[in-house]
């Protein structure tokens, strides 16, 4: 026999199974669990999502809490570290402008500088962390602006200088050391001279080639230089200054000549740059790895 209670007891469970899911759906909307999510993102390296995340956490409370501002530095990270720079110096900005703790907002001097540097714009990297660090009073921080600075000075291959400022910090942690090495290996590069390069293909053509270790190109610009040389002096040697030959052959061979000289000089340039763009390469995986 079916008992009476139990199409109200179905009701029920029907009911309280709404009750739930709405219970739950509305949970996962407030703000905490939004905010918990996004931080959940951020951890996953999923810097793109968990910015969206943010921005919906801060959409979605009524009364901007205390720790806004710590959500828009979270959020000028996350586009820095989807390498979208000019948006995260916005959201540093709007933390600076909203005046925080003054941490936050060195912090947010910092990242900003930092964008800078990643842009490739060094020198406005530099100039915005000189204009900035008289007002830096914690020493970590300083270290950190420091560190920054120095690598600028990497990146446009001021070596002394870099190693320099790195010496003169007091508060030495390994990437301090790290970067010492750094600057102190890019001092010390094997550097060709591009004038003796020049001068001793001036004097034997391709010499300079082979200075800067280029073995093929040195023997063919000696080789064609010789040649052509030849086939110039054999035309003047049977007629003379009149002759066709030894002219032609004369001026392409000049020409060789002259550009034995400046492909030497050219050699040595492009040695030194292969040199420090190999230790550019090195610094860039280990920026990477170490500096966020």
């Amino acid at each position: 026999m079916r008992s009476p209670y139990l199409p109200i007891i179905f009701i029920t469970t029907i009911w309280a199974s709404l009750i739930s899911a709405d219970t739950l759906t509305i949970e996962y909307n407030s703000p905490d669990n939004i905010k918990s999510f996004a931080d959940f993102l951020y951890e996953q390296k999923d810097f793109l999502r968990a910015a969206g995340e943010y921005q919906r956490y801060l959409f979605a409370i009524d009364i901007l809490p205390v720790d806004t501002d710590p959500v828009l530095f979270r959020i000028g990270k996350c586009f820095r570290r989807n390498n979208d720079f000019e948006k995260a110096i916005q959201y540093f900005q709007n933390v600076i402008d909203d005046r925080p703790d003054e941490q936050l907002i060195q912090q947010s001097h910092y990242q900003i500088a930092l964008c800078y540097f990643l842009l490739g714009r060094f020198e406005e990297s530099n100039a915005y962390l000189i204009s900035m660090q008289p007002d830096t009073t914690d020493p970590l921080t300083n270290r950190e602006l420091q560190h920054l600075r120095a690598l600028n000075m990497i990146q446009m291959k001021q070596w002394n200088n870099a190693f320099t400022m790195l010496s003169a910090i007091k508060l030495k942690d390994k990437t301090t050391s790290d970067l010492m090495k750094f600057a102190y290996t890019g001092q010390h590069l094997p550097r060709k001279s591009k004038t003796l390069a020049g001068i001793y293909s001036t004097v034997v053509p391709g010499l300079g080639k082979l200075y800067c270790n280029r073995r093929v190109d040195a023997l063919q610009s000696f080789f064609s230089t010789a040649i052509l040389g030849w086939q110039a002096y054999d035309g003047f040697h049977k007629d003379g200054a009149s002759s066709m030959k030894g002219w032609i052959f004369g001026t392409i061979g000049g020409l060789f000549y002259l550009g034995n000289i400046y492909g030497s000089v050219v050699a040595a340039e492009i040695y030194n740059e292969e040199h420090e763009r190999q230790l550019l390469s090195t610094i860039k995986v280990y920026l990477n790895i170490h500096f966020d």
